[in-house]
């Protein structure tokens, strides 16, 4: 799917919002600047929620309040799997009253065999994002994603 800019990332946000349910796990691939926390920002704000920051420096970030919690989780500084358990990905993952959505997620393997990834690119006049499912739910969600309007 093209996006033509970061207007149309944050609106890709919004339509996953309306199809993600408490336990789903998100993973995030693209390089820097490739849209992955704009795409968050739309997802945050098409729940009700507030407004979503790069986890960058604070790894987790948590945002209640809308109509799912959003786990905001970014591997990117984590250089070794021994430091994982420090996030605290088990309490989140799979957790109902929420999803975990985790950028760089293809850095160490934390998520659940069935998920949704989410790949973005650069690409001429915007964004590229490209959905698969790894599981049924997975598949489920990248299918209605890549349908919506």
């Amino acid at each position: 799917m093209k996006l033509a800019g970061a207007a149309a990332t944050v609106r890709a946000g919004e339509r996953l919002a309306a199809l993600v349910r408490g336990g789903d796990a998100i993973a995030l691939i693209g390089d820097l600047g490739a849209g992955k926390t704009t795409l968050v920002t739309g997802l945050v704000a098409g729940l009700g929620g507030g407004a979503a920051s790069s986890p960058t420096f604070s790894l987790v970030n948590e945002y209640p309040g809308g109509k799912l919690v959003v786990w905001h989780v970014d591997l990117y500084r984590i250089e070794r799997a021994a430091e994982l358990p420090e996030l605290g990905l088990d309490d989140v993952i799979g957790d109902l009253r929420g999803i975990c959505v985790i950028e760089w997620a293809d850095r160490f393997a934390v998520l659940p065999p069935d998920h949704l990834r989410l790949e973005l690119a650069h690409i001429a006049g915007g964004r590229s994002l490209a959905a698969t499912g790894t599981g049924p739910r997975g598949r489920e969600l990248a299918a209605e994603l890549l349908g919506s309007p």
